[in-house]
């Protein structure tokens, strides 16, 4: 049966083995999380990004060799060759590794998930440009600004030199590359990266998002990540040689050649064909087009793909940016990803029994947890929170998920780290993004509720003159009928409802703006409908994790609002939506 399994798979055209591939690292995730019930404590990515590792060679393949292939044809004391001689593990080398092709042929069979992963990582790194908001880095308050910065800075400086502690005491940890000045500098910033879309995910799962802690979490994180970014460009220009100088240049070049060609290329094509009212295909079509472009001139200039596609997602307009996010999201995130995980797992390559693969984990485990909590947390604490709220903010932020990966993996592919580094910080990373669930949850059995907004009831994340919640005024009152209005708790303010379309959320350009990181950029839409009645829709819904609204305590996607509904988006202060006399 074994052997009839293997020639089958080996029969297989390189696009057929892809599906079979494809149904694997789709199905085996989500059969892991449902069937051992992991939903209640990992969100599916955590449990994806743990697949991809047991589907490599390290475990499926050790497996494969020791306990399913009871009669190997292969002699060991000849030449490996995938055809002539396999290696014991051929059912895994049948789906994932190098194998025959009719008898004659070598293939690699993980050639199409290589290739699947580049473009799934330009789209989430396109994804994390533009869910990265420029205004509320720009309104953030300042214990938010201290919280993230000095938190980044603190573990990445503390990384960086046993970074080079390591390089000098663990040469099978660095790359063919490495530097003791580059290999630092990039081991500190895989420790100081924060996952602000798994961290998104977590917080869902503790019912934090719309306390004060899930909103504090998320805007140090997000100013956290844009600096990640950064850092990630310089570390990738060092890999590449030379001196400092030379270095900075090449990044600056690279940089400033995907910048130039979305603001002054892509960005006006875009901006006039939404002034013309151009189709949506054609929009998203453009902006898929100018997504690849960025990252074709950052890989070309010998930085990453990735980088010049987070330049896209952060420079585009806009209202493209929006379009573009909600079309792409789910696809990248369910479907696409999964090969990122299954590339990164097929690259993980330890043995068990080597003690540096463990020593290296075990370092980097002790200095992502302790050095981000003490980072994040101390500058909490300063900020003049409880000592139990700060170390909470630190916990969360050292989660690493998929940040972590796609920093590590940069590294492998520039040389700057060594497969048994790539493999150490893997398992850094999966423990990290799994660790806060269960011991936030021992927090909050020990400190009890009100520790999820720290003894106060504000959210201090957005700063500014603005109020809370604002509208621009109808030009001519005289003339605007008021349809309805929306009337917010806290003595926040009525305000009229004067279109038959309005959107609310906390994008400067919203109709109704409220100042409130736990809001959406343009979250919700009013619509009025043929008979007269307003419907109001999530426009995160699309999202692979859609900010919630709750009309009257449930969550709905779109619901047609009755006068009197009581309506709250994401957390924030909730209004009342009422007909304007004479209306429904």
């Amino acid at each position: 049966m074994y052997a009839e399994l293997v020639h089958l798979l080996q029969g297989l055209k390189p696009p057929y083995i892809l599906l079979v591939q494809a149904c694997i690292i789709v199905a085996f995730p989500y059969f892991l999380w449902s069937t051992l019930r992991l939903s209640k404590h990992f969100p599916l990515g955590v449990v994806q990004i743990f697949s991809g590792v047991l589907l490599g060679p390290s475990i499926f393949g050790a497996i494969d060799a020791a306990f399913l292939n009871w009669s190997p044809q292969f002699d060991p004391s000849k030449p490996v060759n995938a055809c002539t001689n396999p290696q014991a593990r051929e059912l895994f080398n049948a789906i994932f590794g190098a194998t025959c092709y009719h008898g004659t042929q070598v293939v690699n069979r993980a050639a199409g998930i290589a290739s699947v992963a580049t473009i799934a990582v330009c789209l989430f790194g396109f994804l994390a440009g533009a869910d990265a908001d420029k205004e509320l880095i720009r309104k953030s308050g300042k214990s938010v600004v201290s919280i993230g910065v000095v938190g980044m800075i603190f573990g990445w400086g503390l990384a960086i030199i046993a970074g080079y502690f390591i390089f000098h005491w663990f040469p099978a940890a660095r790359g063919a590359n490495a530097t003791a000045f580059n290999f630092s500098i990039a081991y500190g910033l895989v420790i100081a990266v924060s996952a602000l879309p798994v961290l998104a995910l977590i917080l869902r799962g503790l019912d934090i998002t719309r306390r004060r802690m899930g909103a504090v979490a998320l805007a140090s994180a997000s100013i956290a990540d844009t600096m990640m970014w950064l850092g990630l460009g310089l570390v990738v220009a060092l890999a590449l040689g030379g001196d400092l100088t030379a270095a900075l240049t090449k990044a600056f070049l690279g940089g400033a050649l995907s910048v130039g060609f979305i603001k002054l290329v892509a960005s006006p094509i875009l901006n006039r064909m939404i002034a013309k009212e151009a189709p949506e295909s054609a929009i998203i079509t453009f902006t898929a087009l100018s997504i690849f472009v960025a990252s074709a001139i950052t890989g070309i200039t010998e930085l990453h793909p990735v980088l010049g596609a987070f330049v896209a997602g952060f420079f585009l307009p806009d209202k493209v940016r929006e379009i573009a996010a909600h079309r792409l999201d789910q696809t990248t995130v369910f479907v696409l990803m999964p090969f990122f995980f299954l590339n990164t797992g097929l690259n993980t390559v330890f043995n068990f029994f080597d003690p540096n693969v463990w020593i290296l984990f075990a370092i980097s485990i002790f200095l992502c947890v302790f050095g981000k909590m003490i980072g994040h947390g101390v500058a909490a604490r300063m900020s003049g929170e409880s000592w139990p709220f700060a170390m909470s903010i630190g916990l969360l932020l050292q989660t690493k998920g998929l940040m972590g990966l796609i920093v590590i993996v940069v590294f492998l592919e520039k040389e700057v780290v060594s497969p048994l580094m790539f493999s150490a910080a893997v398992f850094m990373c999966m423990v990290s993004t799994g660790l806060p669930t269960p011991i936030m949850r021992l927090m909050f059995q020990r400190y009890g509720d009100d520790l999820k907004d720290g003894g106060r009831t504000q959210v201090p994340t957005l700063e500014g003159e603005a109020p809370v919640v604002a509208a621009p005024a109808p030009r001519d009152t005289s003339k605007t009928p008021i349809l309805a209005t929306v009337s917010f708790a806290e003595d926040l303010g009525t305000f009229d409802v004067t279109k038959p379309s309005m959107v609310i959320g906390r994008h400067s350009e919203d109709d109704i703006r409220i100042n409130d990181i736990r809001v959406s950029r343009r979250h919700a839409r009013l619509a009025l409908t043929h008979d007269g009645k307003f419907e109001i829709h999530n426009q995160t819904a699309d999202r692979a994790e859609a900010n919630p609204i709750l009309i009257n305590g449930i969550a709905h996607e779109h619901a047609v609002l009755a006068d009197g509904d009581k309506v709250v988006l994401g957390g924030a202060p909730e209004f009342v939506f009422r007909y304007a006399p004479g209306g429904v």
